[in-house]
């Protein structure tokens, strides 16, 4: 990757992981919605910088799904495949939480965010 890929690839990494954090401080104060939200930019970057990093350049697109698929790697895909109701969840909060009143609880949170984390393992990203 050339510098200006680098220090991009690094920057998505970085505003991936934070947005996860900040997905945990928007549930202490009870707002599962926008903690959805986070939790979606987080997978939606994160999966972009490894676009970025594997083959060089990013879409312009907000679906997971289809980031994922232009992935081809075997470990998105199983994740994807076992994990598409969560995917959906994310994607609905990500137009319901700017334009919708949606509600979501803590057992949505839990299962986006263990789908986030396992994005961030497939694609190489350490939450610390």
């Amino acid at each position: 990757m050339v510098a200006l890929s680098i220090t991009l690839y690094r920057e998505m990494i970085e505003r991936a992981k934070h947005l996860y954090r900040i997905s945990v401080n928007d549930v202490s104060v009870g707002r599962y919605d926008i903690a959805l939200f986070h939790l979606e930019q987080a997978a939606q970057l994160s999966l972009k910088a490894y676009l970025l990093k594997t083959i060089g350049d990013f879409p312009r697109t907000h679906s997971i799904k289809d980031l994922i698929e232009l992935s081809t790697d075997s470990c998105l895909m199983k994740l994807s495949e076992e994990k598409w109701y969560v995917i959906d969840i994310l994607e609905d909060a990500y137009t319901g939480a700017r334009y919708f009143l949606r509600t979501y609880g803590e057992r949505e949170y839990i299962e986006a965010k263990n789908f986030v984390e396992g994005v961030f393992k497939c694609t190489g990203i350490s939450i610390t």
